[in-house]
């Protein structure tokens, strides 16, 4: 054998690194998978809403391989640190209210601690996150590539919010606190989107993954709705929020389906990027689309 075929062999070999890094992520699937077995099993009642309970997982899935990413790279690079404070508060607001209230909540078993434990978790994770981008790994933070302020829609999402809000929690507070978690999700994963799409070329491999993940935990919360929103809409002797009263008509339901809708859309690029990648065994490219903004 020529000294050129034994380097191409040796090329063709994974590295130690990225072997380690195909078992954990093989692993955390793994585990994952076996949790939601242990959850039906145990912790539900098969039932439909279920699909909402996977979709908090799959959720609690994805920042938990973004963070094993950071930590095995020591490096935060690609990451958008201002999706993640959107998330904090996205979680914030809906634990605030599913701690408390029932209203959204799946109505089966798992809807009594293991859909709250898994926003929980992924609240950590977040956290943690942040921790990773402000301090521990701060130079690696490309904060030129993260510039989509969404912060500034926050004000006027919160007052969309209290007008077009549903009543399943019976109470003013918690009804706009859940919805206000929901509006703020819609828009949570901007700051990602546009930095993946402004910087271009490869997507890490996780990276690729936690997007993904959330775009299909996305997907379950939107099947929920899709059948569940009827239940938001006004009737006979109920309060069904003030807008829906004074009108009629079932707005707070559609708005949470349009939203569900949008965050659908607004991943489609990114989905088929990710779906090509897969099928075609190949890294994720995405072209570059920005060069000053």
């Amino acid at each position: 054998m020529t000294v050129s075929e034994i380097q191409q062999t040796c090329d063709l070999k994974p590295l130690p690194s990225q072997h380690c890094s195909v078992v954990a992520t093989g692993g955390s699937y793994f585990f994952f998978l076996l949790a939601v077995g242990v959850v039906l099993r145990h912790f539900s009642d098969r039932d439909f809403s279920t699909v909402l309970t996977l979709g908090a997982g799959l959720q609690c899935l994805g920042f938990f391989l973004l963070l094993q990413q950071v930590k095995r790279q020591r490096s935060v690079a690609g990451i958008s640190s201002k999706m993640l404070e959107m998330y904090v508060v996205v979680l914030v607001f809906r634990l605030s209210s599913t701690l408390i209230k029932q209203g959204y909540l799946p109505v089966d078993r798992s809807g009594d601690f293991v859909y709250q434990c898994a926003d929980a978790c992924s609240l950590c994770l977040v956290f943690q996150l942040l921790w990773l981008c402000h301090k521990t790994h701060k130079r690696t933070l490309q904060q030129d590539q993260d510039s989509l302020e969404v912060w500034r829609c926050v004000p006027a999402i919160c007052v969309v919010a209290f007008l077009l809000r549903g009543n399943l929690n019976k109470s003013t507070f918690f009804d706009t606190t859940w919805t206000i978690s929901m509006y703020l999700d819609t828009i949570a994963m901007l700051p990602q989107y546009w930095m993946l799409v402004k910087k271009g070329g490869e997507v890490q491999a996780l990276t690729s993954h936690f997007v993904a993940l959330l775009v299909l935990s996305r997907a379950c919360s939107f099947a929920f709705w899709f059948y569940g929103y009827k239940e938001l809409a006004p009737r006979k002797n109920k309060n069904a929020g003030f807008i829906n009263n004074m009108l009629g008509v079932n707005l707070a339901g559609w708005m949470i389906v349009i939203c569900h809708s949008v965050q659908l859309l607004l991943s489609a690029d990114f989905m088929y990027h990710y779906a090509a990648s897969a099928f075609g065994k190949v890294k994720m490219v995405i072209p570059q689309q920005f060069t000053d903004v």
